[in-house]
């Protein structure tokens, strides 16, 4: 399988429309540098409307589903579903070309089950993509530069908000057992902040 990491911020600041706009263009160079033509595509923690990632011009010719707890309406050529992603009984193994979750795990109390429902729907060959917010350890964030002084994360944005997850959890943790592994950090400096640090 293909898959691509993304760790983007998470304060909840003036900026955020300019950041979710990186973010969603991030994910969209993803999906179109992989060469994927998804038939069927699955955004877990998704919405419906502007800032869901299934509006991408890419994916309009595919059936596109969006999973969520919270009841939303489908519209647009998207079907809305809702459940947990913890257990996805609705989707057969390997049933999409694509699956993406983006400023969603970092809600999941029991995120690791939600990804191995993620590869488990993801098709052989298929993309899987996943966007969290992340952290780096102390001030310098060169590579080797982890001088342990302090680990700086990003502001609780959501009273349900409990991780920040490292590079190296993206990778070997999200992202375990699976080939053609891309992990990149998006870095991104915000006024309440000193340094932050996005995987994209």
């Amino acid at each position: 399988m293909r898959k691509a990491g993304t760790l983007p911020p998470g304060p909840a600041a003036a900026g955020d429309d300019l950041l979710d706009k990186r973010i969603q263009h991030r994910i969209q160079t993803i999906i179109r540098d992989s060469g994927i033509r998804p038939s069927r595509v699955l955004e877990v923690g998704g919405v419906v409307g502007p800032k869901s990632l299934l509006g991408f011009p890419e994916l309009e010719q595919a059936e596109r589903y969006c999973l969520n707890l919270v009841n939303f309406p489908s519209d647009a050529g998207v079907t809305a579903m809702t459940g947990n992603a913890n257990d996805m009984p609705m989707f057969g193994d390997a049933s999409f070309d694509l699956v993406m979750s983006n400023a969603t795990l970092e809600h999941d109390r029991h995120f690791w089950l939600s990804i191995s429902e993620m590869q488990r729907v993801t098709k052989p060959g298929g993309l899987l993509v996943i966007g969290v917010p992340g952290y780096v350890k102390g001030g310098d964030t060169g590579p080797g530069r982890d001088r342990g002084l302090r680990t700086v994360t990003h502001r609780v944005h959501y009273r349900f908000d409990y991780y920040r997850f490292s590079e190296q959890a993206v990778r070997e943790v999200f992202f375990a057992g699976m080939d053609d592994v891309e992990v990149s950090a998006m870095p991104q400096v915000a006024k309440d902040v000193s340094e932050e640090r996005c995987i994209v």
